[in-house]
């Protein structure tokens, strides 16, 4: 029997694939990344009779159809139409299959496929509540809200901070909420953001803010420096262009998707040429400051937000 998982929810997937390896029992476990093997070894692996004659587990992870050459698709369809005891397993990245190709339809009706799907909020909150339940780990609704949200909603990121938690809380019957503020990690990118915006926006307590929330990310003072220097270039880029051109020429020109240009207008009535260039020229001191000069990245670059 063939097996085959379809996403990119890797969390869901390995926690569903681990369910169905559970409830089969068979111990001769062999297991493949499709990155670094061929379908041609794994299926030479499944019709391979060792000297034992177990029954064979073969696990295939990165897989995907899309790489498949026409001679490896009939070379798959072949075992399909001649299965053996054994089973393989197929961890997907692909997110749907082509339903025009005919090992599509054979699969489908010879094979068990799954599409894992991204769950919403509430399919999400009620999975994460039942793995608290099946941890023996009391959480209550608006704390399993709390991680969500710092979660972004994101069903494998979630995921994989939760089993964070488990670990941290391991030996305890109750979780707290100072548990959950120590433990799951803040989305880096979406802080980074949120910061960009306020040091754009002029907003320097919230900058500072958004400044220490990173900082105790462990976010280097020097990854803040290049995405402002990156966002305040571009914001001068557009300044000069926007008389001349429209949205997508500039976009055309600039290399950058049409929606960032659009989230930058708000503020380009907020700077001259001359406000952008001191800027870029401050943050060439902190960088230098804290790359040659050797100076506290922290008080440097406070005090550059203090001087916005």
């Amino acid at each position: 029997m063939i097996y085959v998982f379809l996403g990119k929810e890797f969390n869901l997937m390995k926690k569903r694939v681990d369910e169905l390896i559970n409830s089969l029992n068979i111990d001769n476990i062999i297991k493949y990344d499709y990155s670094e093997s061929s379908l041609k070894e794994i299926i030479e692996e499944v019709n391979y009779v060792d000297l034992f004659n177990d029954k064979k587990l073969i696990i295939v992870s990165d897989f995907t159809f899309k790489k498949l050459k026409s001679n490896e698709e009939e070379m798959l369809s072949k075992y399909i139409n001649n299965m053996n005891e054994n089973i393989i397993i197929f961890k997907c990245t692909d997110e749907s299959l082509d339903e025009r190709k005919s090992l599509t339809k054979l699969l489908k009706s010879k094979c068990k496929v799954e599409e894992i799907k991204k769950m919403d909020y509430k399919a999400l909150h009620e999975y994460i509540t039942n793995l608290f339940k099946e941890h023996n780990l009391k959480a209550t609704y608006n704390q399993i809200k709390r991680i969500l949200d710092l979660c972004d909603y994101n069903p494998d990121y979630t995921i994989n901070e939760v089993e964070k938690l488990f670990l941290y809380k391991i030996n305890d019957k109750e979780l707290y909420d100072e548990d959950i503020e120590n433990v799951i990690s803040k989305n880096t990118e979406k802080e980074i953001f949120k910061f960009i915006e306020n040091v754009m926006d002029k907003r320097i307590g919230a900058s500072i803010d958004s400044y220490r929330t990173l900082e105790s990310g462990n976010v280097d003072e020097i990854v803040l420096v290049d995405s402002l220097e990156k966002q305040f270039r571009l914001l001068l880029q557009i300044k000069l262009l926007k008389n001349e051109m429209d949205d997508n020429t500039i976009s055309r020109s600039l290399g950058v998707n049409p929606y960032t240009i659009k989230k930058l207008y708000p503020f380009i009535n907020k700077y001259s040429e001359e406000d952008i260039a001191n800027i870029l020229y401050k943050l060439s001191e902190v960088d230098s400051d804290i790359k040659l000069r050797g100076l506290d990245k922290n008080r440097v670059f406070e005090y550059f937000l203090l001087t916005l």
